[in-house]
């Protein structure tokens, strides 16, 4: 969130995939508001807002019935692009009784929503491959009293890596590939191959193949619930043509939480700021200023 209020126009998981089956509603906690998901007949995602125009009342606590969305208390109906389209005592229906319906994406084991009408960027990827060829699992990571922004910022913190993880081999790269909505970077010897992507100040993805091991491929993103609070989510692969895939998911699980245990000591009570920061921190200090130039909005449906 900015000083002003507004969050940035980013792409945000709103939920595993699996948490929505067909016929079922979700409600969720975002960006300030509260939202609806729901499946329409075809099985496309819909992510609206979830507080009825009429009073007020959750449309995650409502039904879907002949394809609609249903209020629980009037049972006023809406339809996939979120328009008003029955009121049972037969009034006229309001040019206002319509609800604001969030550019949505089902991609990675997650459902993702962009915070605008229009989305300024794709769906975030993992570098190096496409969701077809990629074995993968996807969690939720949980809820931190922070915005997403700063965990992300770990992407691009090479110091962190040495001396919090004690990943000595860890390796800063020249430089980084700045685009106006994404930061990249790669590093690479004949020993190990590490390909970061930051896409919008709140996802951060790699593709990481280590000394005497195979390519092993991780996003982390992160979605603001309020101004004080966000919700994390992480996928993690290997080749679908890999041998041994349960084996490798489960050890590549067990060192992304082994991560995760050692980056919570810090981020479950930083208070950050930008404060002195030396040359080491220059990759560190591009992504703050991204961040800082980033475009925000307040969310359509607040």
């Amino acid at each position: 969130m900015t000083d002003n209020g507004a969050f940035h126009q980013s792409w945000y998981a709103v939920a595993l995939a699996s948490e929505l089956g067909p016929g079922g509603l979700v409600g969720k906690d975002f960006l300030g508001t509260r939202i609806v998901l729901w499946r329409d007949g075809a099985g496309r995602v819909r992510v609206q807002s979830a507080y009825c125009p009429h009073l007020g009342a959750d449309l995650a606590a409502g039904a879907l019935v002949d394809g609609r969305l249903r209020c629980a208390y009037h049972h006023w109906s809406y339809d996939a692009a979120g328009v008003c389209v029955d009121i049972p005592t037969g009034d006229k229906i309001p040019p206002a009784a319509r609800l604001f319906t969030y550019p949505s994406v089902e991609a990675w084991g997650l459902i993702w929503a962009f915070n605008g009408p229009t989305p300024l960027f794709e769906v975030p990827g993992i570098p190096g491959i496409d969701e077809a060829s990629l074995a993968y699992e996807a969690h939720v990571r949980g809820v931190r009293p922070r915005q997403p922004w700063i965990a992300v910022s770990n992407g691009v913190d090479f110091q962190h890596l040495r001396a919090l993880h004690g990943l000595s081999a860890a390796m800063a790269p020249a430089e980084l590939e700045v685009s106006e909505y994404a930061l990249e970077y790669r590093t690479e010897s004949p020993m190990h191959v590490h390909h970061g992507r930051i896409t919008g100040p709140n996802t951060f993805a790699q593709r990481l193949r280590v000394p005497g091991g195979d390519d092993q491929y991780m996003l982390f993103t992160g979605t603001p619930i309020s101004a004080e609070a966000s919700i994390g989510y992480y996928v993690f692969g290997v080749p679908a043509t890999a041998k041994g895939i349960s084996d490798r998911l489960a050890a590549l699980h067990a060192f992304i939480q082994k991560l995760a245990a050692e980056d919570a000591v810090v981020l479950d009570t930083i208070r950050f700021r930008k404060g002195t920061l030396v040359a080491s921190d220059r990759h560190l200090a591009r992504f703050l200023r991204f961040v800082e130039t980033f475009p925000a909005a307040a969310p359509p449906a607040a």
